[in-house]
């Protein structure tokens, strides 16, 4: 009896309704929680069903993070990089300062740091730890969120392809997730702390929020796969040659460089018209 039921009997393996589970899922939550207003698009974060009340964090927060201006502070020209960032981010609208007279109903903060980079562009990234817990046997804001794997064209089949030419295009969306609004029902959960007067690491620390899908959630880089495979206006070849963010082209001849740039553009563009890096080589 047990045999009669077995979905394999079926030529239905385990792989095929996982797959589809998966499929559903994605449709569903592209259908639900990603909207285009304002020539941007906006998603909702995927919370896990059933979930009890979040803890703010701001305590252990608000320590580390004091403890993360002090030792920027023995690095001037790190916390002045660190500075700049946050800074432009504010600017740029992917950052807020939020009002205190504000009580949202759902409320989270979550720490930094900066960790070094061997680049003259970017010598300092600012990481979010949204894995920080309040206390022992607290939880965190990355367990409270769904995890599903983003849906990826395969790397190896696109890489062999890739190989094929003599000469090869890449293009790329630039800071990707925060070029991708945050709801504002959720946007208080991310809220962190940096000081009010950037010039002046004495200074009281004030509150900020992300306005933007941060890099750092554990359903980060769903969201983002999500919102680039809502836009299905984009022609299937041009599908074909994104892998996570960055188009991949292989030319034969360089008189072929115009048409592949174009397309690039026309994939990438349509998938939000965010800013475009491309390079040949």
């Amino acid at each position: 009896m047990s045999h009669f039921w077995d979905i394999e009997t079926l030529r239905i393996s385990p792989e095929d309704v996982e797959q589809t589970c998966a499929v559903d899922h994605l449709k569903s939550y592209q259908d639900k929680c990603i909207l285009f207003e304002d020539s941007k698009y906006k998603a909702r974060l995927p919370w896990k069903e059933d979930h009890p009340n979040l803890p703010t964090n701001y305590e252990i927060v608000k320590k580390r993070t004091e403890s993360t201006v002090r030792r920027l502070s023995k690095d001037p020209e790190m916390l002045a990089q660190y500075n700049k960032i946050i800074q432009d981010q504010e600017r740029r609208g992917f950052i807020e300062r939020v009002k205190h007279e504000e009580t949202p109903t759902r409320l989270h903060y979550i720490p930094h740091h900066g960790v070094k980079k061997a680049s003259a562009i970017t010598p300092v990234r600012i990481v979010y730890d949204c894995s920080c817990r309040q206390a022992a046997g607290s939880a965190s804001l990355n367990e409270y969120l769904m995890s599903t794997p983003p849906e990826l064209n395969d790397l190896t089949t696109l890489l062999m392809k890739f190989r094929e030419g003599k000469y090869g295009v890449v293009s790329d969306i630039e800071k990707t997730f925060l070029n991708i609004m945050l709801h504002e029902e959720d946007r208080d959960v991310t809220r962190f702390l940096w000081l009010s007067d950037p010039s002046d690491s004495s200074s009281p620390l004030t509150t900020y929020r992300f306005r933007a899908v941060l890099f750092g959630a554990t359903c980060s880089p769903f969201i983002l796969s999500a919102t680039l495979l809502k836009e299905r206006a984009c022609p299937n070849h041009l599908h074909d040659v994104i892998y996570w963010r960055t188009c991949y082209s292989r030319l034969r001849t360089s008189q072929q460089l115009p048409q592949v740039t174009s397309h690039h553009c026309l994939c990438l563009q349509i998938y939000k018209k965010l800013p475009i890096n491309s390079g040949k080589s």
